[in-house]
Formats: C-alpha cells, sequence, structure tokens
C-alpha cells in the first residue's frame, strides 16, 4: 500500500466517524457555540489491522490491536496489545508481539514498548525486550535497551543490538554474554555477531570464553583479540594474543592462533605455541602443536624446546609428545639434550623419559644406539 493509499484510508475513516456521530446525536444550543476538542475529534478503531505492501520484493507487513488511536493531525496510531507479521512471497518470516506500539511516518516505523516477543519462524530464535523499533521497509528491527535472545541452546543478553531480518543476522553490543548448556560454556564480549542460519557466532573484538564442567566448575578459560564460535561443531577459532588457562591440570598455554573443540577439550594450532605447567615449572614451546585433555597429550612439531627451570635442563627436538599427567616425554629429530648440574650434553634421533626428574635417555641412530640415563648428579655414560 504506498503512502498517498494510507493516508486516504486514514481520511475516509475520519470522515465516516464524523458522519455517524452528527447523525446519531441530536443537536443542541450547547453544542453549536463550542469548537469541537480532542476527544469529538480521535479516531478510535477497535479490533483493527494495519497493513503496508512493497509489490517490488512481494513483502507484505500487516499489524493488528485491540484498539488503534490516531493523533489530531492523524500521522501517529497508538496501539494496544500489538501482533505483527513480516511476510514476503506468501510466508510469514517475522513476528512481533508487544503490549504497546506506535506506528509513524506513513509505517515506515513502528515503535513497539512493554513485554515484546519478536521471533523468526525461520530459525525458530526470538528475541526479548522491552523497547524495540521495527522499520519493515529496510528490514531491521533495532533494540535500544536491554535485549535477551535465545535459540535452542543458546542464550543471549546484550545491553543493546539490531536484528536484520533479510539476512537473519543479529548484531548486539555492550556487556555481552552467550551461554550454552550442552557443553556448558559462557562467552563475554563487548561486541558481538549472531548469524542465526549458520548457528555460528564471532566476535570482533576482545573475547572470553569459559568451560565448565557437569558440576559447573571451570576447567578451562581462554582470552583473545577475536572469535569465531561454530556452535554445530562446539568449536571455537580464536585469534591474536590467545592466553588459555585449564585449572585440571594447571596449564597455561599462548599463541596466536587456536582452534579449539570446548566438547572434546582438544586445541590445535599451525603458529608458535607455548605451554607453561605452572605447578611443575616446566615449559615447551614449538612451532605448531595440538592438545588433548582427555587424553592428556601435549603434541609439538616442527622445532619444539622443553625447559625444566628448577634442575636446570633444555630438550630440543623435531617433534615432542609430553603425557602431562604422566610427564613423559618422547621427542623425534635432531635431539639435543643440555643439563648443568651435572654439566651435560647428549644428542641423537630419539630421547624418552621426563623433564621433571631430569632422567632422559637419547639413542642416535638405528645401528649403534647410544643410551644415557641422567639422574640427579649421575655422571652420563
Amino acid at each position: 500500500m504506498q503512502p498517498a493509499q494510507f493516508k486516504s484510508i486514514f481520511y475516509w475513516l475520519l470522515l465516516l466517524l464524523l458522519v455517524s456521530t452528527i447523525g446519531c446525536q441530536p443537536t443542541t444550543d450547547s453544542q453549536s457555540q463550542h469548537s469541537p476538542t480532542r476527544s469529538d475529534t480521535q479516531l478510535v478503531l477497535n479490533e483493527a489491522v494495519l497493513e503496508q505492501s512493497n509489490r517490488q520484493d512481494g513483502t507484505i507487513w500487516k499489524i493488528g490491536a485491540d484498539s488503534i488511536v490516531y493523533s489530531e493531525d492523524r500521522q501517529t496510531a497508538t496501539l494496544n496489545n500489538v501482533v505483527g507479521n513480516l511476510r514476503q512471497n506468501g510466508k510469514i518470516i517475522f513476528q512481533i508481539k508487544a503490549k504497546t506500539g506506535e506506528v509513524r511516518d506513513n509505517g515506515n516505523l513502528i515503535l513497539l514498548k512493554e513485554d515484546i516477543v519478536a521471533s523468526d519462524p525461520r530459525n525458530n530464535s526470538a528475541i526479548y525486550s522491552g523497547a524495540m523499533e521495527w522499520r519493515p521497509q529496510e528490514n531491521l528491527l533495532s533494540i535500544p535497551e536491554k535485549l535477551n535472545g535465545v535459540r535452542d541452546d543458546l542464550k543471549i543478553t546484550a545491553n543493546s543490538g539490531k536484528y536484520y531480518t533479510d539476512r537473519e543476522r543479529l548484531e548486539i553490543e555492550g556487556n555481552v554474554v552467550a551461554t550454552t548448556t550442552q557443553p556448558a560454556l559462557q562467552l563475554k564480549s563487548d561486541r558481538l555477531l549472531w548469524y542465526i542460519p549458520n548457528n555460528s557466532l564471532e566476535s570482533p573484538g576482545a573475547v572470553e570464553i569459559v568451560r565448565y564442567d557437569t558440576d559447573y566448575t571451570v576447567t578451562d578459560r581462554l582470552v583473545g583479540d577475536r572469535a569465531d564460535v561454530d556452535l554445530d561443531s562446539d568449536t571455537a577459532t580464536l585469534k591474536d594474543n590467545i592466553e588459555l588457562i585449564t585449572l585440571k591440570p594447571q596449564l597455561q598455554v599462548a599463541t596466536n592462533f587456536f582452534t579449539w573443540n570446548y566438547r572434546e577439550r582438544l586445541g590445535k594450532t599451525d603458529r608458535p605455541i607455548q605451554i607453561l605447567d605452572r605447578q611443575r615449572q616446566i615449559s615447551l614451546t614449538g612451532n605448531a602443536g595440538e592438545i588433548d585433555f582427555s587424553q592428556q597429550i601435549a603434541k609439538l612439531q616442527n622445532g619444539v624446546k622443553g625447559i625444566n627451570q628448577p634442575r636446570g635442563s633444555q630438550i630440543y627436538a623435531r617433534q615432542l609428545n609430553w603425557n602431562i599427567d604422566t610427564e613423559r616425554v618422547e621427542a623425534t629429530g635432531n635431539i639435543i639434550y643440555e643439563q648443568t648440574d651435572p654439566q651435560a650434553r647428549l644428542t641423537g634421533d630419539k630421547a624418552v623419559g621426563t623433564l621433571n626428574n631430569n632422567q632422559i635417555v637419547v639413542t642416535s641412530d638405528g645401528k649403534q644406539q647410544v643410551t644415557t640415563v641422567i639422574e640427579n648428579r649421575i655422571e652420563p655414560n
């Protein structure tokens, strides 16, 4: 319906109301002597429906209300108990409900207030807030107040947001918190993009992700400058200045790119990575690696360095596997092992043992192995 048609309906309804009023009420001298007041000319419609169409893309919005009251200048319509639909090609793609509302700008702006629910039947999402501004012709729902959003296992809260009905995308900002229960996860950020059809989240700024155990105790905490979360695969990809802190075991991981399966507690990176065992003061550094906390294994590649700070020992290798629970290491390729007390330097192709007590066995080529065990102050063979 074009704006001119929209206004025309207003005027016809007004005329009908005025004719009806004049025809049904007797005329008295007092009535004929005073000017009409606002209450005399106010147009009130009960159980009314408003609609507007856009033939170019086949969209149409329709709003029903228990009552619609038009302002004296007919520029604003106030609605009570609002129910509205946005249709495209005959199908409902967006729905709103609210306690009160206003229609302005020839139907291009719809203000909603109190107990608002905005839902999208295409993706089964819903947004709740106390105030919204709906611009159907722009495919935009603005939410200036605190909001809650839900879909399946995901719940989000934020100070404000925008929902783009054509792209099914919600952009929120200000004290953003997103949570899931299976597995238990919490994401905090200042801004978040929710791509609802893809079931994915994007934090373009600093982000914190916390994973909880079944009893809701914290197991892992990650921070980074940016993050993408694929909710279908339970995977978070963090970028730049990443730090992972785990409580069981007590490890600290630092890198600039990290793919983290938070359900399996499995992390991978193709960038330099450092693992620090805070309790045992052992650090491992590699140019790529992965950590599997379910199996308690860390695997580092492409050049690895391990340091036992209290005992003054270190190992270099091409690849190194570390059993976090038993502290056993297995390293291969260009092995160099050094320690200061007693002083020793060993080289070979393979090394096995434990760094925490300097018990390392180094072997050299397959034909003639040289095995050396270093324990406390025992000199190497």
